[in-house]
């Protein structure tokens, strides 16, 4: 089908926003740290990230046709949602669990004055990354016609590329950890039709490292 040179304008700029998105989650811990945010309160940069984050997601939904339903930004089928869910917690505690006794020999949590920051950091994360990742990107490259399970595997890979501090510190649990991350939240998603279920999952992976093994972590990346 021959797209008209408006619906090629539409597009091109759908490519170029999720290209940026992508550039931007590389980036982001760069960002976050700037000079411009050094004298300014500590949340301003963070937040400012995911308010780029959030509007980079709107601005692709709406030039898309149908984008809501293509960027996986509906209900989806709700009946599969709850079970996918819960399974997707229990394996995040039993990766707390392992990760707790097999790398520091023992549960030491998070201590409790940094639980509120660091739940409202993890719900934010999760959102952001589900949208970016499961949402954006898998979501372009299934419309462009990348089959299903490439599609699945290419942003899995991209996720787990873009955690570029795992990188230089070659913690290789959480880099194998983030692409599995992103291959099943990926796999959820387009079995359920919405990133619910993954941002659900997302959020209960850092929270139970953060139950299990925060009292460790939080001095580490993650």
């Amino acid at each position: 089908m021959e797209l008209s040179f408006f619906d090629s304008l539409r597009l091109a700029i759908a490519v170029g926003l999720t290209i940026f998105m992508v550039l931007l989650r590389f980036d982001a811990e760069r960002i976050t740290r700037s000079d411009y945010f050094r004298y300014r309160t500590p949340w301003m940069g963070p937040v400012s990230y995911y308010v780029l984050v959030i509007g980079f997601a709107i601005g692709i939904t709406v030039i898309l046709p149908s984008g809501r339903e293509q960027l996986f930004l509906t209900g989806g089928q709700t009946d599969e949602m709850l079970p996918i869910m819960m399974l997707f917690v229990a394996v995040a505690l039993l990766n707390g669990v392992a990760l707790a006794f097999l790398r520091f020999g023992s549960i030491l949590p998070l201590p409790l004055e940094l639980l509120p920051s660091r739940v409202l950091g993890a719900a934010a994360n999760a959102v952001s990354e589900e949208l970016q990742f499961r949402s954006i990107v898998l979501g372009m490259l299934l419309f462009a016609g990348v089959p299903v399970g490439w599609a699945i595997g290419v942003q899995a890979i991209v996720y787990g590329l873009a955690h570029r501090r795992l990188w230089r510190d070659r913690d290789w649990y959480f880099l194998l950890g983030s692409v599995l991350l992103g291959w099943a939240a990926g796999v959820v998603t387009y079995e359920t039709g919405s990133i619910i279920p993954a941002v659900v999952g997302h959020f209960a992976v850092t929270m139970a490292l953060f139950a299990f093994a925060g009292g460790r972590l939080r001095q580490r990346p993650i």
